[in-house]
């Protein structure tokens, strides 16, 4: 089965290094075929006989930390998972799609996440939640936003970002 795979914090502000080359090469050892990575922020496409988005997640964390020394948080989503999060994206066609986050939870966030984020909303951000993905529109970029450390909280659950560019590469290495 075809997997995608975001790790959470890795290769940020000189935590959880890890090496694609590196990353490709253990996860092919270890069982997965036709592995891919997208750019240095643990973005992987891999074939896995794992049937679900927990094992496959928990999979793939458990062989970092064996042969990294360290375990990020890893959510697993299959392409249909990430065709149906690009399709579902509320903003405007035209936002820049830089500015648009896309936060994949492990699980499903609590559903005031939104109102409970919107009085930290500057700059023009919106937020929405569609299933188990907060998007977010960011439209002068997220660096400063007072929204930073706030979203994982607020959702109740873990979960990594990844901008449309991002997202949109990655579905078509998938």
């Amino acid at each position: 089965m075809r997997w995608i795979v975001l790790l959470r914090a890795v290769n940020v502000g000189g935590s959880g290094k890890l090496a694609m080359a590196e990353l490709r090469e253990s996860l092919a050892q270890g069982g997965a075929g036709n592995v891919a990575t997208y750019i240095q922020s643990g973005n992987i496409v891999m074939d896995h006989p794992l049937e679900t988005r927990e094992e496959v997640a928990d999979w793939t964390a458990a062989l970092i930390e064996r042969h990294f020394g360290f375990r990020p948080g890893a959510i697993a989503l299959t392409p249909a998972d990430l065709a149906g999060a690009l399709q579902a994206v509320p903003f405007a066609p035209e936002a820049d799609p830089k500015t648009v986050l896309v936060h994949f939870c492990d699980r499903a966030p609590d559903p005031k996440a939104p109102e409970a984020l919107a009085t930290y909303c500057t700059n023009e951000e919106h937020l929405e939640l569609v299933g188990t993905c907060l998007f977010l529109h960011a439209p002068n970029g997220i660096g400063r936003s007072k929204l930073n450390g706030r979203i994982e909280p607020a959702l109740g659950c873990s979960a990594t970002a990844r901008n449309l560019n991002s997202l949109r590469k990655i579905q078509e290495l998938a």
